[in-house]
């Protein structure tokens, strides 16, 4: 990675040096009840906006703590640690939800021993790629990156599980903010764990086609027996969130169509959208993974 990208990439996060990122003081994260039932509780973490929002859910059963996801930054997940070590019961999985390092990068000093499962195809992509990824973002951000990762060690397989007495189910999702990501469902207490592929009051991470994107939130939609879903960046919601996704889905398409430049672009979307945080993401994804031939002015 060249030293140009790197300096892209810390403004890109407000972070202009690295030695200001090794000592910013960054905002705690928020923890919200999200789900409380005599038999689970359901807890979710969220970074602030202008650190990505992304979200980390603590699942409370009877003898035992699941964990969905671990942050980007390594002080949040210090932060999740010090919530499952308050609630006083072991972490016996942890779940990672898809490949993408501000939901994988940040737990393996927080949590080096605990189990952690992912679909196949994610354990393999952070078998062969997470161990550079975190050796290139510690470069960038210095002490707020993990110093270690924890690499999933077992394939989580589609289907029911009950797990201390509480039944899962577990779906692989394809094609939406990424290739391939594992949906949590939890019957239950109505809850739906959708991750990257809802997105709550933060602009959504936009990098090629949105039709599968599309089609994973009209599933969940069909699914009117959940009232509770569990965004990957943001806080927790109920079904209205997935309209309001739909709509910037297809408000990004008519602008992407309409814009001559990224920074026209950029500027209809924040003015559409002034209440939403996550700036710095529409920059990355401009900066990086979105491929348009802009007719620059």
């Amino acid at each position: 990675m060249t030293n140009k990208l790197k300096t892209i990439t810390l403004l890109a996060l407000g972070l202009t040096t690295m030695n200001q990122a090794k000592s910013q003081e960054l905002r705690k994260a928020a923890v919200h009840l999200a789900v409380q039932d005599q038999r689970i509780k359901i807890y979710t973490l969220v970074a602030p906006p202008e650190m990505f929002a992304n979200t980390s859910h603590v699942i409370e059963l009877a003898h035992e703590l699941i964990v969905v996801d671990g942050q980007f930054f390594a002080p949040y997940a210090q932060q999740l640690k010090m919530l499952t070590d308050s609630l006083k019961k072991p972490v016996t999985r942890f779940y990672i939800s898809h490949d993408h390092p501000d939901h994988y990068l940040g737990f393996g000093d927080a949590f080096p021993d605990v189990q952690v499962y992912a679909l196949e195809e994610t354990k393999q992509h952070i078998e062969k790629d997470g161990r550079e990824v975190l050796k290139q973002r510690q470069e960038q951000f210095g002490g707020i990156i993990a110093k270690t990762l924890n690499v999933p060690a077992h394939a989580q397989k589609e289907g029911k599980e009950v797990i201390d007495g509480v039944t899962f189910i577990f779906e692989r999702s394809l094609d939406n903010e990424d290739a391939v990501s594992l949906v949590i469902k939890i019957p239950e207490v109505k809850t739906y764990i959708a991750q990257d592929i809802v997105y709550n009051k933060i602009h959504l991470f936009i990098s090629g086609n949105l039709d599968g994107w599309r089609k994973a939130l009209r599933k969940i939609e069909h699914e009117s027996e959940y009232k509770i879903i569990l965004p990957g960046h943001g806080e927790p919601a109920g079904p209205s969130i997935l309209k309001e996704d739909l709509e910037y889905l297809d408000f990004v398409d008519k602008t992407l169509a309409a814009s001559k430049s990224k920074e026209e672009y950029k500027s209809k979307i924040l003015a559409a959208y002034p209440d939403y945080g996550g700036e710095k993401l529409i920059d990355i994804y401009l900066a990086y993974y979105l491929k348009k031939d802009w007719k620059e002015k």
